[in-house]
């Protein structure tokens, strides 16, 4: 069975989601066949400043997936255990403008920036069904990234990669056959 700790890293866009998050990414696994348990962490874990780059006003992904892993193998979590942080904040990685969220799977540990997948971050009205619905693709996608999948050229497929919050839109919270095979395969 794959262990999954959904670690909050902002009060704010993300408490009030995770209990619906955490059934809905484990049912997405168990339709690929996946037999999961999903846990959240109960306190959130707020990314370390030094994360945090002033001319950007963006967090280093790497820097937070580092920090992430770091506190919870203190805590006592074991590295069997796949690790995904969470927050209402605005990432990136090097050469990248921005990125909704990123796995080291070296390391079992992802992260999901929430920030660009509200509608009130492109002037639009807030659409709270349409942000939990990017937000359950997002933390999908990156699980499936921990658990060896790379993307998949199925634009439904929550494994197709998404450069725009319209290409998250166009996916489905499911791994396409070929995936749901794939994932299998590899965590029986």
């Amino acid at each position: 069975m794959v262990k999954i700790i959904i670690v909050p890293l902002t009060s704010y866009g993300v408490l009030e989601y995770l209990d619906a998050l955490r059934d809905l990414l484990v049912d997405s696994l168990k339709r690929a066949g996946v037999k999961v348990g999903a846990y959240v962490w109960s306190e959130v874990l707020k990314p370390p400043v030094k994360c945090f780059n002033w001319e950007r006003k963006q967090y280093l992904a790497r820097c937070v997936i580092d920090h992430i892993r770091s506190y919870l193998q203190l805590a006592g979590v074991n590295e069997d255990s796949i690790v995904i942080g969470i927050g209402y904040l605005d990432g990136y990685e090097e050469g990248l403008n921005f990125v909704f969220g990123e796995a080291v799977p070296g390391n079992s540990t992802a992260l999901v920036f929430t920030r660009r997948l509200r509608q009130e971050y492109y002037g639009l009205q807030p659409d709270f069904n349409l942000y939990f619905n990017r937000l359950v693709k997002e933390v999908v996608h990156e699980v499936g990234h921990l658990l060896g999948l790379n993307h998949c050229s199925n634009q439904g497929c929550v494994m197709s990669f998404s450069n725009s919050v319209v290409e998250v839109d166009a996916k489905s919270r499911f791994f396409c056959e070929g995936c749901a095979r794939r994932i299998r395969e590899l965590n029986i």
